[in-house]
């Protein structure tokens, strides 16, 4: 991965702007498990707890089941309300993070307290979701976790809040994360009146990303980090977003693939490759063995429907090809063969630039609106690769810090993944192997990697996708059936996992179709069963 430019290296291992020197530990609650004192507690939380830095705008005590609104949270972030499913109080607040900026920040307590502490995170590559993700704040609070949320500095989706403006790109890259840890775990504290006695991290895409900037830079934040399809190398992502629409070219381009045609490429790719892990059941366990050759689906003479001209096919074969620079390095891998193109074109694939590639080089890059994605080109790739403000590549592989420190890291990525490609969390994987000298073998005391066959961008997909990752995701709170929980068990019971066990659920998310145990990279799945592939015990890790 092309190593680039840090253009900062003043990153805060506390803000400034937060000061909890001159609180008392104790707090000023009292402690109890009563549920009338729960809710007295919570409702004069606001007014009894002064914390120079923090802004308490109201507390509120949620009881489980509630359709709680979201009014103030920008429609494109996509949760305008949630159903709360457990007894809470619910923080909202504002903390600074320079003379210019601050986040907004909610912190969520459960009645039915663990004792842990735990940071979501944001989602989506790039601003989507700049938003506070109140889903995942509700499902670690239903699991007894003290959850914190933070909208990342700005609300929405679009990239503008960067625009000659790097206090907003610190924030969204490191700074609101660990601010809001920061502060979140002093409220913790406050609110129950003791401390807790882990700290965790859960994310995924964006979130993914930033969990591991954590590890990278502020290694005492988390004893454990629960870390989705990683979007690392984020600057390339944006030029492989500008490199894929180059490829694909306009609808009315004689290179342009319809979504019939695309339907007809996925055929063809389970064709070629899905037996390849000894069964023919739809799901690709190992992409990396898929060689696609797409060049099997041109035309014949006199064929004119389901089937490619040499142009098209060069399309697929580019987007299934990694992206390099003009100088060799590797920018970001290809595109793995497996994503359902026959189920969903990515937006990749659709003939248009990509809003998130616009927004990067037009309020990050080059900080000029009329930048045009349609003009994409290597040379804009090397300028965004180059730039990496606030090191947002979080490509590092030195993790001792927070290997020393007693930290674990659980990275998950699907292989149906048409965002981030999978690959990527399998090269960041082996830069720390090489970085850190250590084999897998002794990687895997603090650090492990989970292919999951079958699961889409963080969720969903085709497969058993259901790792207990986030709400709607998880078929049960055991830590062998639940990601989350088993990150916990890991990190207080020393006994971390060797599989990551998915459910595939039915289309309303109410009963299990199968399971399938996904493997600790870099085993991989294979079937040895003679019978139903869905059957859990017909894999095995090799």
């Amino acid at each position: 991965m092309n190593q680039v430019l840090n253009i900062t290296s003043n990153l805060i291992s506390d803000p400034t702007l937060l000061n909890f020197s001159s609180q008392s530990p104790s707090s000023l609650l009292t402690t109890t498990t009563d549920n009338l004192d729960f809710v007295a507690n919570c409702s004069r939380f606001a007014s009894e707890v002064d914390i120079p830095g923090i802004k308490l705008h109201f507390t509120q005590y949620v009881h489980g089941g509630t359709n709680l609104s979201f009014p103030e949270n920008h429609p494109t972030c996509g949760i305008p309300y949630h159903v709360v499913s457990s007894d809470l109080c619910r923080v909202v607040m504002a903390v600074p993070t320079s003379k210019s900026s601050e986040i907004s920040l909610e912190a969520w307590f459960p009645l039915d307290y663990s004792g842990r502490f735990l940071s979501t995170a944001n989602r989506g590559v790039l601003m989507s979701t700049s938003g506070i993700l109140y889903n995942e704040l509700e499902f670690a609070t239903s699991l007894g976790f003290a959850s914190i949320g933070a909208n990342n500095g700005h609300n929405g989706t679009s990239g503008y809040a960067f625009l000659n403006n790097t206090d907003a790109l610190a924030d969204y890259t490191y700074r609101s994360l660990h601010t809001g840890v920061v502060a979140g775990k002093e409220l913790t504290k406050k609110f129950y009146g003791f401390p807790f006695h882990k700290s965790y991290f859960l994310g995924c895409s964006s979130g993914g990303r930033q969990g591991l900037k954590e590890a990278q830079d502020f290694p005492e934040d988390f004893d454990g980090i629960v870390a989705g399809a990683p979007a690392l190398a984020l600057p390339n992502i944006m030029s492989w977003g500008g490199a894929l629409y180059k490829a694909t070219g306009d609808p009315e381009s004689e290179s342009f693939l319809s979504p019939e045609l695309w339907a007809v490429v996925y055929d063809e790719v389970l064709r070629q490759c899905d037996a390849l892990d000894g069964a023919s059941d739809g799901l690709l366990e190992d992409p990396s063995t898929c060689q696609f050759t797409p060049e099997t689906l041109i035309c014949s003479k006199g064929q004119t429907s389901r089937c490619l001209t040499g142009l098209q096919a060069q399309t697929v074969r580019s987007i299934y090809s990694p992206l390099y620079g003009s100088d060799g390095q590797l920018l970001y891998p290809r595109m793995q063969p497996g994503i359902n193109t026959k189920k969903q074109v990515p937006f990749y694939f659709q003939g248009i630039p990509w809003d998130l590639t616009e927004d990067w080089f037009r309020y990050v890059v080059y900080n000029d609106t009329t930048w045009d994605g349609r003009n994409f080109s290597l040379a804009n790739a090397m300028n965004a690769a180059s730039q990496n403000p606030f090191n947002i590549q979080t490509w590092e592989g030195d993790l001792s810090a927070f290997a020393e420190n007693g930290g674990k890291i659980l990275t998950y990525h699907g292989l149906q993944d048409f965002v981030c490609s999978s690959e990527i969390s399998q090269l960041y994987y082996a830069h720390v192997s090489r970085t850190m000298n250590l084999p897998p073998r002794e990687l895997d005391s603090f650090y492990r990697l989970f292919y999951v066959s079958g699961m889409d961008h963080c969720r969903d997909g085709d497969g058993a996708s259901a790792i207990g990752q986030d709400v709607g995701s998880s078929a049960g709170r055991d830590p062998n059936e639940n990601a989350l929980m088993a990150m916990v068990r890991w990190v207080e019971e020393g006994i971390p996992p060797d599989t990551l066990r998915g459910a595939k659920l039915s289309a309303d998310g109410s009963q299990v179709e199968y399971w399938r145990a996904h493997c600790k990279w870099p085993k991989k799945n294979r079937y040895i069963g003679n019978g139903m592939v869905t059957d859990e015990k017909a894999w095995k890790c090799m």
